[in-house]
């Protein structure tokens, strides 16, 4: 994710938080919203567009959800997941599966988890809420993936390029 941001503290956001706000700042700018609690990121909004591109590039090697341990757990000998990691798809906090709440044009649904959260305006999904760990995860793994990526008509192009090139010991 890139350096911009805007950062919101918990500790100084209306309680409830003002989702219709956050949402539409998303919306508007197209950059994501990081809810800290004591300066530590805990979930950020990213806009749909965002987290769907992240998706496609992490989840490559990954089909399922973000690994990300879990507070008090040992990673050796767990049975949970890949590598004795605990896997967590969003929110810090599981919510019960309850009717969506209407915040302004902007109606916010909890995934089945419980952990992810949708934000919808007219029916399409123009945010998403994650935990702060699973955003830099996907991040990280979008990022690596993206790098090393080629399309066709480049890997034909660079395969062209290097049959040109004398070899190492003619330089």
């Amino acid at each position: 994710m890139e350096d911009v941001k805007i950062v919101v503290e918990r500790r100084y956001a209306p309680d409830p938080i003002d989702y219709e706000r956050l949402v539409s700042l998303v919306e508007s700018t197209g950059e994501r919203v990081v809810l800290t609690d004591a300066e530590v990121p805990v979930s950020v909004l990213l806009p749909a567009g965002v987290v769907a591109e992240l998706e496609h590039w992490a989840r490559t090697d990954h089909p399922a959800p973000a690994p990300v341990a879990e507070e008090g757990e040992e990673e050796e000998g767990e049975e949970e997941g890949a590598g004795g990691v605990a896997w967590d798809v969003g929110r810090l906090e599981v919510e019960p599966l309850a009717r969506p709440l209407e915040y302004g044009p902007y109606t916010r649904y909890v995934r089945a988890d419980g952990k992810r959260v949708s934000f919808a305006r007219g029916g399409a999904v123009v945010a998403v809420q994650l935990a702060a760990v699973e955003a830099d995860w996907l991040a990280d793994q979008a990022k690596y993936r993206r790098q090393g990526f080629m399309d066709p008509k480049q890997a034909a192009a660079f395969e062209e390029f290097l049959a040109r090139q004398p070899p190492v010991g003619e330089q």
